[in-house]
């Protein structure tokens, strides 16, 4: 399937529109995500592959151009900011290419990463709603039997704990060859 370009996955603006991120959350992810690009050689501006319900785009990821690499490089590891990284892009995918937004931090028992909500909600509604669930992972560059397609089978495993009633989204982020493949699995009755 031929992919698209579309626009910009801009790191700066995951303070908005994303109800769960604080400003210095946000500020974190998007640190981790740059750490990431930059360890496989990508700079400001690089094309990455979005995969959403067998629906190719391209669209590039940029950042503030003052930020402080140096500083980056030596804050974070593979350890921590692939996953971080990754959140960073699957939030801004979710939030550009679905009615999603992530609402609230899931806890570890429910084999899900973020509850989402609706984007286009009424103004006076008191509580957030869960509508979708969010499970993400990241891969800095796939070898062997680390790749994309099994991550997204794994992850599908383990999200079962929380199937019933809502809808799942599994996005896996790889920056080597930068690339987010996402699906949705419908919840169990």
């Amino acid at each position: 399937m031929e992919a698209t370009n579309s626009e910009d996955l801009i790191l700066d603006s995951l303070v908005t529109g994303i109800p769960t991120l604080t400003k210095n959350k946000a500020a974190m992810l998007k640190e981790a995500c740059i750490w990431c690009l930059v360890k496989c050689e990508h700079s400001n501006g690089v094309n990455i592959l979005c995969t959403i319900c067998d629906e190719n785009t391209y669209h590039s990821i940029k950042w503030e151009n003052e930020v402080d690499l140096d500083g980056i490089l030596g804050a974070y590891n593979d350890d921590d900011a692939v996953e971080y990284g990754a959140e960073a892009l699957s939030l801004l995918i979710i939030r550009e290419k679905t009615d999603y937004t992530a609402i609230e931090r899931a806890v570890q028992t429910t084999g899900i990463d973020y509850w989402l909500g609706y984007k286009e909600k009424e103004k006076d509604e008191l509580f957030n709603e869960r509508d979708a669930r969010l499970e993400i992972s990241g891969i800095l560059r796939e070898q062997g039997t680390n790749t994309v397609r099994s991550r997204i089978r794994t992850k599908l495993k383990q999200i079962k704990q929380s199937d019933y009633i809502f809808p799942a989204f599994v996005s896996i982020i790889e920056f080597s060859n930068p690339k987010a493949e996402t699906v949705i699995k419908d919840a169990i009755d």
